[in-house]
């Protein structure tokens, strides 16, 4: 990945671009440099309440594929990451 900006990745609409840049997460890089954990636990400190879609979307962006192509297993994986069942 080059270092775009978030809103130009795939899977990332306004809605997500902006609540990735009110907790400091404007560009690719800024995104590789942290974790789910942290940005679900800044989110909810900004009072958003985050969804699994919104990690759904990051993970398949970060792989380049269509959000609507994460495997089961992905969606798993990424439930264990944040604590959820």
């Amino acid at each position: 990945m080059s270092n775009r900006r978030i809103g130009d990745i795939r899977n990332f609409g306004p809605y997500t671009t902006g609540i990735l840049n009110q907790i400091g997460i404007y560009t690719e890089q800024d995104l590789l440099a942290t974790d789910y954990p942290s940005i679900s636990r800044k989110l909810v400190e900004k009072g958003i309440t985050p969804n699994l879609n919104i990690f759904y979307g990051i993970e398949m962006a970060l792989q380049g594929k269509v959000w609507t192509k994460i495997s089961s297993q992905e969606k798993q994986e990424i439930k264990q990451l944040l604590g959820r069942k």
